[in-house]
């Protein structure tokens, strides 16, 4: 009965701790198919000599190998809790060690090195390249539009950067269709159209994204790390438990075997 506890424990916390992680793991990669969508528009002559890693690129791979790294070492821990074997929670415990050092380097890699203006550098030179991009390709240009549609922005500093070469905003700049009784229609995007006037330029929005999903990440990185540390007791507490129990059964052994002699 004594393993009883701290073995539901264990159990409770392996599991939050491995939803945790499959969340951070998707938010990775939604995070990388974000800047892809942007990357994959540029001039790709601009970067054939550029081998620098950018940070907004590298931070989702970060966090998603230290997912699933906490994913592999959750096994560990329902396996040890289940079977009641002090060799599978000892690798347990020392494993998650590793991860909790793991999860908290990721976090603070994140917030110094990512959450900066480094970040708006990169998203506002991509955002540039994608709008320059869009003046030459159709193609690109209805990829950005889409784009413009789902973060509710205009151009790529602002909706002022189609005055000098558009006779109109894009459509992606204003909201196309109404949506009621009657059947959808199309509206005017004039350069006098307020809506498109009052947004912001891809690049902020983009950025501002882009330091929200690293903030989020690194949050639940750190979320995980403390009820890492929490395990790493209750796993100590059910390894001693388990100690005490096989010391009680060899003790009542020995005493039996002395009645029988």
């Amino acid at each position: 009965m004594a393993t009883t506890g701290p073995r539901v424990a264990l159990h409770i916390l392996n599991a939050i701790n491995l939803v945790i992680s499959l969340a951070i793991a998707a938010v990775s990669l939604w995070f990388f198919s974000q800047i892809y969508e942007f990357t994959r528009l540029r001039n790709s002559n601009h970067y054939l000599l550029d081998y620098n890693v950018y940070w907004p690129q590298a931070v989702p791979w970060i966090f998603f190998f230290v997912a699933l790294f906490v994913i592999g070492v959750t096994a560990c821990g329902f396996a040890g809790a289940r079977k009641k074997s002090r060799g599978l929670l000892s690798v347990y415990i020392i494993m998650l060690s590793i991860v909790i050092l793991c999860l908290i380097t990721a976090a603070v890699l994140a917030l110094v090195l990512a959450d900066n203006k480094s970040t708006d550098d990169f998203v506002k030179d991509t955002v540039w390249d994608v709008y320059f991009q869009s003046k030459i390709d159709n193609e690109v240009a209805e990829s950005f539009g889409l784009i413009e549609r789902k973060l509710h922005c205009c151009g790529a500093d602002s909706p002022r950067d189609y005055k000098n070469w558009k006779s109109e905003f894009p459509m992606s700049c204003c909201d196309v269709y109404y949506h009621g009784w009657l059947e959808p229609y199309t509206i005017e995007c004039e350069f006098t159209n307020k809506l498109a006037n009052e947004r912001y330029g891809c690049s902020t929005v983009a950025a501002q994204y882009a330091r929200i999903a690293i903030k989020v990440l690194s949050a639940a990185s750190v979320f995980t790390a403390f009820i890492g540390i929490i395990s790493v007791m209750v796993a100590v507490l059910l390894s001693r438990a388990l100690t005490k129990r096989n010391r009680a059964a060899v003790i009542k052994e020995s005493e039996s075997e002395k009645v029988l002699l």
